[in-house]
């Protein structure tokens, strides 16, 4: 089934500036905006990017690592998106 079959909202062109207990600030065709949320799944890129992992970790944050995020040597998208999907029927 697709995303917007499953009535998930795709953004383009959006800024993010933080994430705290109030939500996710974004600024979206000019106006800035707070989502309230309890999870953020972050999907850009086509590199490995790393380096955020460990000060999560160390800030007690769950962090899962999926995708070309992961590992980039074999991008594949379908996959990342099987992954993301999984992790967040579970979490």
């Amino acid at each position: 089934m697709s995303l917007t079959k499953r009535n998930i909202r795709m953004v383009n062109g959006v800024q993010y500036h933080k994430v705290d207990d109030q939500g996710l600030h974004l600024e979206m065709d000019g106006e800035l905006k707070v989502l309230a949320v309890d999870t953020v799944i972050l999907c850009a890129g086509q590199e490995s990017q790393r380096e955020l992992v460990a000060d999560l970790e160390h800030a007690g944050c769950p962090v899962h690592v999926v995708g070309g995020a992961d590992v980039a040597a074999e991008l594949d998208a379908k996959q990342a998106i099987d992954q993301s999907a999984r992790l967040a029927a579970i979490i």
